[in-house]
């Protein structure tokens, strides 16, 4: 008996098979556009372009298939304005090609932070605020005031400043703090209140 006369006595069994076949070949199809669409295999490594200008490093990630775009950017002293600080994902990463790549860049100014009233908080409180607010440079200064270790001021470089003024992170700020006292302290028993002249946080 020929399998084609098989399969003539045996219609339901012949339909099962050839829906079976079909299955198959459209799975089959289906994991080789997978593979074209995915570039399955066809990974690149995310190039080291910490350091450069984002311009510098255009022509790293076209040779690489790759695209770029700049989404954050931090204010680091020792780098240079512009130069890239991060990648996502991480350099060396495998991805595939075509994949965007996000950059974190180096800003060309400190950030500005906004000062906070301060004024008749005690010393730890004060300083505790202005460090979690982001201020990298906060030196104490004891003048006469009534209350001992009681904030009564803030400068910028014998300048007053004001709740709500804006000024950059790294900016060196004096906090007044009040001796306790109401008579002048001359620089030789403000030295003595605070040994090194000046106390750095």
């Amino acid at each position: 008996m020929s399998i084609l006369n098989f399969f003539k006595k045996h219609i339901l069994l012949a339909n099962v098979l050839l829906a079976l076949f079909i299955v198959i070949a459209l799975v089959y199809i289906l994991l080789l556009w997978l593979d074209t669409y995915t570039n399955h295999g066809k990974a690149v490594d995310v190039p080291d372009v910490k350091g450069l200008q984002v311009e510098d490093a255009a022509s790293f990630f076209q040779t690489n298939d790759l695209y770029y775009t700049v989404i954050d950017s931090q204010f680091v002293k020792n780098a240079l304005p512009g130069a890239i600080l991060e990648t996502i994902p991480p350099v060396g990463t495998p991805v595939k090609k075509g994949r965007t790549i996000y950059l974190t860049i180096n800003s060309f100014s400190a950030k500005l932070l906004t000062v906070p009233d301060v004024i008749d908080m005690s010393q730890r409180q004060a300083l505790s605020m202005l460090k979690s607010l982001g201020f990298e440079s906060v030196r104490e200064k004891v003048v006469p005031g009534a209350f001992r270790e009681l904030v009564v001021g803030l400068e910028i470089r014998g300048k007053t400043l004001t709740a709500g003024d804006k000024i950059p992170a790294d900016t060196p700020l004096t906090l007044l703090i009040s001796s306790g006292t109401e008579k002048f302290i001359s620089e030789e028993e403000n030295e003595t209140e605070i040994p090194e002249e000046e106390t750095w946080y």
